[in-house]
């Protein structure tokens, strides 16, 4: 039985191979693993949502902070004035619930942070809920996020 030995790459080939694979090494490190933060509330709702916000939020203050995980931790607070209309149907799509349960504000919270007492909060109860929480003032319609997937 005949055997061929492998045949050998030219000093040309194995330099293209090289040049390739370092391409490819600097494209995934550049490309997917950075973390993201910022103050800005546009920022952060774009972040966030993955969209610019709708004409009927006005944006008041966003914080928001991303692991450089391919898996997409993140914690982000943000402050808005919404329609009526829009919180509604944030909530009914959401499938997010009044929330009576105790709850305590992370201590990682901006100063801004601030839901008053004519708030109402809202949350969903399920075995992933990290503390996630959404409020909105009953008298102002000033709206506040928290929200939290690690």
């Amino acid at each position: 039985m005949w055997t061929t030995a492998p045949a050998r790459l030219s000093r040309t080939e194995r330099n293209t191979m090289k040049r390739h694979l370092i391409i490819l090494l600097l494209c995934l490190i550049l490309t997917g693993c950075y973390e993201k933060n910022s103050d800005d509330a546009l920022q952060t709702y774009k972040y966030w949502a993955g969209t610019k916000p709708p004409a009927d939020i006005e944006l008041i203050e966003g914080k928001y902070w991303q692991s450089a995980h391919w898996t997409k931790e993140y914690k982000m607070y943000l402050k808005f004035k919404s329609t009526e209309v829009w919180w509604e149907a944030f909530l009914e799509q959401n499938f997010i619930p009044e929330d009576n349960d105790a709850w305590t504000k992370p201590s990682d919270a901006p100063s801004w942070f601030q839901p008053s007492d004519n708030s109402i909060r809202y949350g969903i109860k399920d075995d992933f809920d990290l503390g996630s929480r959404y409020f909105r003032d009953t008298l102002t319609g000033i709206s506040y996020i928290y929200e939290i997937q690690l």
